[in-house]
């Protein structure tokens, strides 16, 4: 019988505190990233208060263990920015995390409980004078579902995770099995250190252009993604039923601001902001702009807030390409190179969540 969160009972606890459900509190690792060991192998999590990657920044020696957090299967949460991972493995944490334990944190209750924290941690606290400070979030509420105890019910919670899982790997396969069919079999290429490289100029390639603001007061609610500066999620800052001239498909966006010189490739249908800019490629290609926007991010590091990326720069940035003999970009080469990593990737995910299924039923 398929489990429903409308078939259960609810009710408010106190996530925190003497009667609280769980532990909170500042571990004695936050190191900065310059205090950080190196060493021969990078395995240990570095975490920070990053929205993205789990909040993993990069991996650090396990020479740095002296400063890290004993306890895996816990919750970080990052001060100011709101944000909270499951962490499954022993960590270092950098500055501003708080961790979250307790007795019933298995990884399937954790998964059920990340989206109620970061709805509490959206809703209560902001970046700046109300932050998630530890003495604010020892005052914080939880509604979970009940047993006939009318105590958090941790069973259901798990089982309801462990469905939802199945049921997203078993429409993952599906999609993987159709997209693998579709891209075929890979081709063998020469490696990228084999290649003739050149310098190409954004202009010579592409059309380049603005976006249009879509303002908070202005979004109405729908489908269609909106692209602001962000680094995550393909730079999709919202869903909106807005419409305005900087409607475009197939196109490689560039942040002007924000996050200035992240690029991404929407092969879909989307609005831009203004802290975008659109690249209209003069040459057609379904996979060779993804490698395309790979090396545009490789030239972030030249711009920052005070020195963005705007159009008239844009169009005069040079990148490095694969070229033929006569200089132009090679497509074709860089059409199948991607494919060939998309192909690599989704057999990886098919043997992976092959693996986990015969690994559960084994259990």
């Amino acid at each position: 019988m398929m489990l429903k969160l409308s078939d259960r009972n609810w009710k408010e606890f106190n996530a925190f505190g003497t009667d609280g459900l769980f532990e909170i509190h500042t571990t004695n690792s936050s190191i900065d990233k310059n205090k950080l060991l190196s060493g021969d192998t990078l395995t240990v999590p570095y975490v920070t208060r990053s929205g993205g990657s789990n909040g993993v920044s990069k991996f650090v020696s396990s020479e740095n263990y002296r400063y890290g957090f004993d306890n895996g299967k816990s919750i970080t949460v990052g001060l100011d920015t709101q944000t909270a991972f499951y962490q499954p493995y022993k960590f270092v944490t950098g500055q501003n995390i708080q961790v979250v334990t307790g007795e019933h944190l298995t990884p399937s209750v954790i998964q059920f409980l990340l989206p109620l924290f970061r709805s509490q941690l959206t809703a209560k606290f902001n970046w700046g004078g109300n932050g998630a400070t530890l003495s604010r979030m020892k005052r914080l509420k939880l509604l979970l579902p009940v047993n006939a105890m009318d105590q958090p019910d941790y069973a259901f919670m798990s089982d309801y995770v462990d469905q939802q899982k199945k049921q997203l790997q078993s429409k993952y396969v599906i999609y993987a099995q159709k997209k693998l069919q579709m891209l075929g079999t890979p081709k063998p290429l020469k490696t990228l250190s084999e290649l003739n490289w050149g310098y190409v100029h954004i202009n010579d390639i592409a059309t380049v252009k603005s976006g249009k603001d879509i303002y908070a007061h202005e979004r109405v609610s729908g489908d269609l993604p909106y692209v602001t500066s962000g680094t995550s999620n393909n730079g999709i800052g919202y869903f909106v039923g807005n419409d305005n001239k900087s409607k475009a498909d197939h196109v490689i966006s560039v942040n002007r601001n924000g996050a200035v010189g992240e690029a991404f490739y929407h092969p879909y249908t989307a609005l831009f902001g203004n802290d975008c800019r659109t690249l209209v490629l003069n040459e057609q290609y379904e996979y060779a702009p993804f490698f395309i926007a790979a090396m545009l991010r490789k030239q972030k590091d030249a711009f920052s807030y005070s020195r963005k990326l705007g159009t008239a720069r844009l169009k005069v940035l040079r990148i490095m390409l694969p070229v033929e003999s006569d200089g132009k970009p090679d497509y074709d080469y860089m059409e199948q190179y991607v494919k060939n990593k998309m192909i690599q990737k989704y057999d990886h995910y098919l043997k992976y969540l092959n693996a986990s299924v015969i690994g559960s039923n084994k259990l």
